[in-house]
């Protein structure tokens, strides 16, 4: 008995490939330490804005407002 041949859809058949070499990747480690080198950059980029402005902006934690309407360190 013959078999059946597929019918045509129009669209050519997948082509099947290996993936990508593991080598080719960095590994965990290399992953790990890329991300605490750009966390370190980050923390000393806002530290660095943050000492950019002027010292009533970047200390206002430090000021507590009093129920006369005005406010004091």
């Amino acid at each position: 008995m013959p078999r059946r041949q597929p019918q045509p859809t129009g669209r050519s058949p997948r082509k099947k490939t290996r993936p990508a070499v593991a080598a080719a990747s960095p590994s965990r480690r290399e992953q790990l330490a890329a991300l605490a080198a750009e966390s370190d950059r980050q923390l000393e980029e806002l530290i660095a804005r943050r000492l950019a402005l002027p010292l009533d902006k970047r200390m206002n934690f430090l000021r507590r407002r009093l129920p006369g309407g005005g406010s004091c360190l």
